[in-house]
């Protein structure tokens, strides 16, 4: 029996010592990884604090009023390389601090859940919801299903580099127009912005996507009321027949208007709507919501978009990875929870809060041409007040000027170049701003830039998932306006 117990003993004793020796090593764990997680908090912050201390020593290098601007549009500046700085305003154009808060008008506002496979439904005050600072966009869904991302109301700037190390300012672009850094410290203005273009302090550009410009006759691409933000979709449209995802795999299906059993939806892991016309991709997003103002994306909207995403509070200039996939399934898969976890690079902010395909997956047409006479203008941009071809400029659409040659139907890479560079004027649509040329790939991150001409009038946005550096958000190009297995469409909000 006395052994027994001197045995028990022994064991309670061992089982105390490898518990002991268990805690130290667990504490030991835990303040090595917390050392761990400061350094790369502290060096999360530095990082931001370095973006903030090059957007102030830009500040200072435009602060002053007096600083010489000679114009000269013959005067070339590489426009290729850049970053984008943003500041937020309020509806007057102040300078505030916070963006302006989503305006739900019915959306039900939603957040990642826990296991950042889905999102759920939260309350506008939840502290959760979203944190543009720490880039987590704020999400909605509509009463269909649809998601929609709030881009708020904001300024912005471009700074021009001499190559990709960032390492030399050569320019810039603001409330002044297009401004070549000059040895002396001087500027040669390059190109002036267009009259309705408007700034705010420090000579940040408002964004036309949220100005009211109906005293340009919204050349700018602008709204008819200031906006503190629009709601984009996060997905490119799908069709939906009485409530069921329907497949759009040829024009007899696809070419088609919405209807009491066929829908536009904006959901993850369906293929996309596509086969359809230019116009009815114009009036579907005309109709999808006719109480939230709903409308096919403008090429201002599409540049807001793009400027926010490569921005600090987006990805900071790093490139939105492409969605690769031929089925042309939004998120770039059928899984949910694989189009948030493993995919969420390919989202406009590099996580699961931003907007996708609008990298690959499918071209995407916005609501812009040009009306240079082409036959097809009319055939598949419609005639009537109410069709995308029906009228000129509106708050809903944005016509380009055309070299006075390109009368539709001589295609000719110089009409491309002539009417790129009628675009010098015009802002926030990612077109002249960041690109060199109207042919070729001479957008930012090597993106194509085939401005519309001749027979290819319409602008489409963003190339498919073929995947090449010819694809992204600064890609641009033309097309017919017809149907085709390669282009669809998205929604915006603007109420």
């Amino acid at each position: 029996m006395e052994k027994k117990n001197n045995l028990n003993k022994i064991i309670i004793v061992t089982s105390v010592i490898i518990i002991i020796f268990i805690l130290i090593i667990f504490l030991i764990f835990v303040f090595t990884n917390k050392d761990n997680y400061n350094n790369v908090s502290n060096n999360i912050f530095e990082n931001v604090s370095q973006i903030d201390e090059t957007q102030e020593e830009n500040d200072k290098m435009l602060q002053d009023e007096n600083i010489t601007i000679i114009d000269d549009n013959t005067v070339n500046l590489n426009r290729k390389f850049g970053k984008i700085e943003i500041v937020w305003i309020d509806e007057n154009n102040n300078v505030i601090k916070n963006p302006l808060p989503p305006y739900l008008g019915g959306l039900t506002p939603v957040k990642i859940g826990p296991s950042s496979s889905e999102f759920i439904q939260t309350v506008e005050n939840d502290s959760e919801w979203y944190n543009y600072e720490n880039q987590k966009w704020a999400n909605a869904i509509a009463e269909d299903g649809s998601y929609f991302v709030w881009i708020p109301r904001f300024a912005y700037r471009i700074v021009y580099y001499s190559n990709l190390d960032y390492s030399k300012v050569i320019g810039f672009c603001d409330g002044r127009g297009v401004l070549k850094l000059n040895e002396d410290g001087s500027f040669t203005r390059i190109a002036k912005n267009n009259t309705g273009i408007r700034e705010t302090e420090n000579h940040y550009i408002v964004a036309p996507a949220f100005s009211k410009d109906t005293a340009s006759g919204y050349r700018n691409g602008g709204w008819s009321k200031d906006l503190s933000g629009i709601w984009v979709s996060k997905y490119e449209m799908s069709m939906e027949t009485n409530g069921m995802h329907t497949e759009t795999n040829n024009s007899t299906i696809g070419n088609v208007r919405t209807s009491e059993s066929i829908k536009a939806v904006s959901k993850p892991g369906v293929s996309s709507w596509r086969n359809i016309n230019v116009n009815n991709c114009y009036l579907n997003s005309y109709y999808y919501d006719r109480n939230r103002d709903s409308h096919l994306i403008k090429n201002s909207e599409w540049g807001a978009v793009t400027y926010l995403s490569y921005s600090k509070y987006g990805t900071n200039g790093n490139i939105i990875e492409n969605n690769t996939s031929s089925q042309y399934l939004t998120g770039g898969t059928n899984s949910e929870s694989t189009i948030y976890i493993t995919n969420k690079n390919q989202s406009s902010n590099g996580n699961e809060t931003g907007i996708y395909d609008l990298a690959g997956g499918a071209w995407e047409y916005t609501a812009a041409y040009i009306n240079n006479g082409y036959s097809g203008l009319k055939q598949n941009g419609g005639e009537t007040e109410e069709d995308l071809f029906g009228s000129r400029n509106s708050k809903y659409k944005t016509v380009y000027n055309h070299d006075i040659n390109d009368k539709g139907n001589d295609y000719n890479a110089v009409y491309s170049n002539n009417n790129y560079a009628l675009t010098l004027g015009i802002r926030g649509d990612a077109i002249f701003e960041t690109s060199n040329a109207g042919y070729g790939s001479e957008g930012w991150n090597t993106n194509s830039s085939f401005f519309p001409q001749s027979d290819i009038p319409f602008f489409i946005r963003g190339g498919d998932y073929h995947g090449d550096t010819s694809t992204g958000m600064f890609s641009y190009n033309g097309y017919s306006g017809n149907t085709n297995m390669g282009e669809s469409f998205r929604v915006v909000l603007s109420f």
